[in-house]
């Protein structure tokens, strides 16, 4: 009877628990079943970070829209005064994003800018109140740095503030005869043929100590009436992302924010932060600077930075229409254009 229990007691132990080679090939198995669940977990995380991308799109589409119906025109891509670039004041802050605050639960950051900073005692464009409030609307989910830049090097305040990670879309340059508005600052010629574009006024006299006197030409603001949108406000980009840094050889050469600006800010002086012309596809991979990429083929201008952003292969755009759509980031050049402007008569062929 003893000899029998110690067996059973021998057999319940040998039951208890894995050998070796068990564990192992549980870890395995788990190890497989992590490296597959993996990529679907990050893709469901990204599929929800570009939902959440397209809402904030659409929300400005829909602002658009209702700006639209209350004045019959759009917003202002970069809504100069011709008092500020008579003056060369450094920035302004009116532009299609501070218009948008009205229609997108904005209107208490919106009171809070100080646009008219000039006339104030401080004189200090960054000395604002808005300056740092974050509008979730402006900032795309996939925007892994921080929403706020707290501080910048000495020369480089204009980086610091809440930021925004979608622009505007300036038209596009296709030497059809459109006309181009020059940047004195050499920031890039502006077209006439976008959603957003801007006019050349006549400055006030001035005077020279060489002799001579006469009116300068003034890049300022300008709305784009409804009815200018001849292409239709469905074939037409309006805002799209734009997430720019310095890119080197098909990698980021420098650190967040790069050249995404401020959304208090919509320029400095006839450089638009808030809108782009479409010069090179979404995503491409250029420098401003080429002094930051040796052997680079040459640099682009800050009016004509590309858009892009963070999601795989694609970069989201409202159209004026206030529909979201994809465009991927190997879209023809002259496809892109065609979508860049407002008023070319193009027949734009393409599955969004």
């Amino acid at each position: 009877m003893e000899a029998l229990h110690q067996k059973r007691i021998r057999r319940s132990r040998g039951l208890a628990g894995f050998t070796l080679v068990e564990l192992l090939v549980v870890i395995a198995i788990i190890g497989v079943l992590v490296a597959l669940l993996l990529p679907a977990v990050q893709a469901a995380r990204e599929a929800a970070r570009r939902a959440q991308c397209s809402n904030n799109l659409k929300q400005m589409g829909l602002a658009a829209q209702n700006y639209a119906a209350a004045k019959n025109t759009l917003p202002a891509g970069y809504d100069r005064t011709k008092e500020e670039a008579d003056k060369n004041i450094n920035f302004s802050k009116r532009g299609v994003l501070t218009s948008m605050l009205h229609y997108i639960e904005g209107q208490t950051a919106y009171n809070q800018i100080v646009f008219d900073y000039v006339n104030k005692a401080n004189n200090d464009p960054y000395a604002d109140p808005a300056k740092n409030v974050v509008i979730d609307s402006f900032i795309c989910p996939s925007w892994t740095d921080a929403k706020n830049t707290p501080t910048a090097a000495p020369g480089f305040e204009y980086q610091i503030g809440a930021l925004c990670t979608y622009s505007g879309i300036a038209g596009a340059i296709r030497n059809r005869g459109e006309t181009l508005f020059p940047s004195d600052q050499g920031f890039g010629d502006i077209p006439d043929n976008g959603a957003l574009t801007m006019q050349i006024v006549k400055g006030a006299a001035s005077s020279s100590p060489f002799g001579g006197s006469g009116a300068k030409n003034l890049l300022i603001g300008r709305a784009r009436t409804l009815k200018e949108i001849t292409d239709g406000q469905s074939n037409s980009l309006f805002v799209g992302e734009f997430v720019h840094r310095e890119c080197c050889f098909t990698s980021p050469v420098e650190d967040a924010p790069g050249n995404v600006r401020p959304w208090y800010l919509a320029g400095y002086k006839d450089g638009p932060y808030s809108m782009k012309v479409a010069e090179t596809t979404p995503n491409a991979c250029v420098v401003r600077d080429s002094r930051n990429c040796p052997g680079a083929a040459g640099s682009t201008l800050f009016n004509h930075l590309p858009m892009g952003s963070f999601h795989p292969g694609i970069t989201q755009f409202v159209f004026i229409d206030g529909s979201v759509h994809n465009v991927t980031d190997n879209i023809e050049l002259e496809v892109y254009k065609d979508l860049a402007t407002v008023n070319g008569d193009e027949a734009v062929s393409i599955a969004l």
